[in-house]
């Protein structure tokens, strides 16, 4: 309809047009995303789909990403803000082998629930975080991954709830309490994500204190150098 009135030039003040042509964009962004989602699902559920894995700037993908989901926040009323403070790295060029398009894909429908779940003036940070730990091996080491977060200060989720909001097509609440939209596949989609990339996703919500999505992706390990005196 908007759309239509453009063409035929019913709606002549700049200010209107401006707004019109973000909402018909916005729109048209969130119905490729859902379209894309539905693809996927029914290439994951025939065994089809396959990710092209390769070095990837991480810290752009994010940055690409939230500037991508901006409007569609302001048009919620909602911020969105990127956390990446607790990066610990000696470079800003963190890469990894991965499929870029479908993490993008997984941060989206993350950010899109964390939005859809806000209330008007709250915000949603998507942040990413280096972990490193010790690995038990000989010689001993190091074990990196690599989280990206999406946290909203959201009603919170039961922990009864909190494996089957990955299952497909299920959704939160009853048929007649549901406000958000959705046909319960996108977190379905992101931990397949997730688990293809040798990773997992996890949630940390309570009711009423908002939800804490990560996916974490694994880092090959580091084993130690070893000098000539402890080869001896």
């Amino acid at each position: 309809l908007m759309a239509e009135n453009l063409e035929r030039g019913k709606i002549s003040e700049p200010a209107k047009q401006g707004e019109y042509f973000r909402f018909i964009v916005q729109e048209c962004r969130r119905l490729s995303s859902l379209i894309e989602n539905v693809l996927d699902f029914s290439r994951i559920e025939q065994g089809r789909k396959q990710y092209e894995f390769e070095p990837t700037n991480l810290i752009a993908l994010v940055e690409t990403t939230v500037k991508l989901m901006e409007p569609y926040a302001a048009e919620k009323g909602v911020k969105l803000q990127l956390g990446t403070s607790t990066i610990h790295h000696p470079t800003s060029n963190i890469e990894l082998d991965v499929d870029g398009r479908a993490i993008q894909q997984a941060l989206v429908n993350l950010i899109d629930n964390a939005v859809k779940h806000s209330a008007k003036g709250e915000t949603v940070t998507v942040g990413l975080e280096i972990k490193i730990e010790k690995l038990k091996i000989k010689n001993g080491g190091n074990s990196s991954r690599i989280n990206l977060s999406v946290c909203d200060h959201g009603p919170g989720i039961p922990a009864a709830e909190h494996e089957k909001i990955f299952e497909r097509f299920y959704r939160l609440g009853s048929e007649l309490r549901r406000e958000t939209q959705g046909v319960g596949i996108g977190l379905s989609i992101v931990k397949h994500i997730a688990e293809a990339h040798g990773g997992r996703v996890q949630v940390a919500s309570e009711v009423g204190k908002g939800s804490r999505f990560t996916i974490e992706l694994p880092v090959k390990a580091e084993k130690p150098q070893i000098n000539a005196d402890e080869r001896r």
